[in-house]
C-alpha cells in the first residue's frame, strides 16, 4: 500500500516540477494566506495575553466610589454629599479588603526659592500608592502616623521633581504650598501607562497627608471637614468584590440615612462587572483577525483551483491515454487531488516560516505582541490542507469524469 502511495506523490512532484513558475505563483497565494492566518492568530493571542495581564493587576480588583446626585427637575434634586473619613475606615476593615484609600485634592502652586510650579495637591493615606498602581522611587511613603499627627510631609510625582528640582534628588528639601512649608520625604516613580488620565499629566501631583490638606491648606471650608472626594478599594481577589460591594452599600446607606428602597446618592464602579465585556471584546478581535487571514487563504485556494482546472485542460490527452490503459476514475481523482494537496502542504510549511519570521524580525512593532503557540501553527497549517482538499477536489473530480475517447481526441 505504501509503494503506490509514494509513487502517487512522486508523480505529483514530477507534474508540478514540469511547470515551476506556474507552481510557484500558485503556491504564493497559499503562502500569503497561511502566513496571514498564522500572524493574525498570533496577534490575537498576544492581545489576549496583554488583556489578561492587565486583569491580574490591582485595577482588576478595584471598586471606585464617588458621590452622585440627580440632575433632573428641582423636585428631584438632592444636596451633594461627599463621602467621609469614618466610612472609609469602616470599609478598610471589611473582610477581603486589601487596601482602601480616599482622595481629596486641590490645585496649588508648589514654591521653592527658585521655582513656582502649579500642581495637583492630593490629600491621601498609606494605601494610595498601592491602590493606584504607583511605586515609590525614593524616600518613604505617607504613613498612618503622619495622618494622625497632621504632618507637613510631601511625596512628589515625576513632573514636579523635574520642573521644581530640575530632576535632582529632592528628598529632604523644603517646599511651600499655599504658604505652608512642607518637607519632601519621597518621590513616586513614573506613572504606569495603563489607567485613565482624562488628558492630564498623571505625574504632576504632590501627595500630602489628607488630614494636613484639610486643616492646613483648605482651612475653614466646611465641605471638606472629614470628607473625601472618592474611595478606591482593592479586594484580595476578584471573587470577593461582589461581597465587598454589598457590604459597602450597607455602610454608606446607614451613614447617609438611606433606606433599602431609596435611590443611592453615590455611585459604585466595580471593575469585575466589566470583565465579561473585556472578554467579549477580545474574542471579537481574535475572530476578526482570524477572518482576515482566512479570507487571504480562501483567495489563495481559488488560485489553486483555477490553476488545477487549467492543468486538467492541458493534460486532457494524458488523462484519456491513462484511462485507455486501465486507469480507474479514482486513480485520476487521486492524482490531481494529490497535486493540489502537495501544493498546499508545501505552501503551508513555507507560510508558517514566513509568519514566524514576521515576529522574529520585529515587523509587528514594539506595541504588538505575537505569541506563536503550537495550536496556532496546527490550525494555520490545517487550514492550508483543508483548502487543498476543498479547492482541489473540483478539478480532480472534473478530470476523473472525462470520457476516455473524447479525451484522446482533444487537441
Amino acid at each position: 500500500m505504501a509503494v503506490p502511495g509514494l509513487r502517487l506523490v512522486f508523480n505529483a512532484f514530477g507534474s508540478l516540477a514540469e511547470r515551476p513558475m506556474r507552481t510557484l505563483l500558485t503556491m504564493l497565494g497559499i503562502i500569503i494566506g497561511v502566513a496571514a492566518v498564522y500572524t493574525m492568530l498570533a496577534i490575537g493571542e498576544g492581545t489576549q495575553k496583554k488583556i489578561l495581564e492587565s486583569l491580574d493587576g490591582t485595577q482588576a480588583r478595584s471598586i471606585t466610589v464617588f458621590p452622585n446626585w440627580t440632575r433632573g427637575r428641582s423636585s428631584q434634586k438632592r444636596p451633594y454629599r461627599r463621602l467621609n473619613e469614618a466610612d472609609l475606615l469602616e470599609v478598610r476593615a471589611l473582610p477581603g479588603v486589601e487596601a482602601a484609600t480616599g482622595n481629596l485634592s486641590r490645585e496649588y502652586p508648589v514654591i521653592t526659592d527658585a521655582t513656582d510650579w502649579s500642581s495637583d495637591i492630593r490629600g491621601t493615606d498609606q494605601d494610595y500608592l498601592f491602590a493606584n498602581d504607583f511605586e515609590l522611587e525614593a524616600g518613604r511613603d505617607i504613613t498612618e502616623t503622619d495622618l494622625a499627627r497632621k504632618e507637613t510631609f510631601a511625596v512628589l510625582g515625576q513632573t514636579v521633581v523635574k520642573n521644581v528640582f530640575g530632576g535632582q534628588y529632592p528628598v529632604g528639601a523644603k517646599i511651600k504650598i499655599s504658604n505652608v512649608p512642607f518637607t519632601v520625604i519621597g518621590t513616586v516613580a513614573k506613572a504606569p501607562e495603563t489607567g485613565w488620565s482624562n488628558g492630564r499629566d498623571r505625574d504632576n501631583f504632590v501627595l500630602v497627608p489628607r488630614s494636613t490638606l484639610r486643616d492646613r491648606l483648605v482651612g475653614g471650608d466646611y465641605l471638606v471637614r472629614n470628607h473625601v472626594n472618592q474611595y478606591r478599594i482593592i479586594g484580595e481577589n476578584q471573587k470577593v468584590l461582589d461581597r465587598i460591594e454589598e457590604d459597602l452599600d450597607a455602610i454608606l446607606r446607614r451613614s447617609r440615612g438611606l433606606s433599602a428602597a431609596d435611590a443611592p446618592d453615590f455611585r459604585v464602579l466595580n471593575f469585575s462587572a466589566n470583565r465579561q465585556q473585556y472578554a467579549e471584546t477580545q474574542r471579537t478581535l481574535s475572530l476578526l483577525l482570524a477572518t482576515m487571514g482566512i479570507v487571504s487563504l480562501v483567495v489563495g485556494g481559488v488560485g489553486v483551483m483555477n490553476i488545477m482546472l487549467v492543468s486538467v485542460t492541458e493534460r486532457t490527452r494524458e488523462i484519456g491515454l491513462r484511462m485507455s490503459l486501465g486507469a480507474r476514475r479514482s486513480d485520476i481523482l487521486s492524482q490531481f487531488l494529490t497535486e493540489a494537496l502537495l501544493i498546499c502542504i508545501l505552501s503551508g510549511l513555507i507560510g508558517l516560516g514566513v509568519g514566524y519570521g514576521v515576529s522574529t524580525l520585529g515587523l509587528g512593532g514594539d506595541d504588538i505582541e505575537m505569541i506563536f503557540a503550537p495550536e496556532i501553527a496546527i490550525l494555520a497549517f490545517g487550514s492550508a490542507v483543508l483548502v487543498g482538499v476543498v479547492f482541489g477536489y473540483l478539478p480532480a473530480h472534473s478530470a476523473s469524469r472525462l470520457n476516455p475517447v473524447e479525451a484522446l481526441r482533444h487537441e
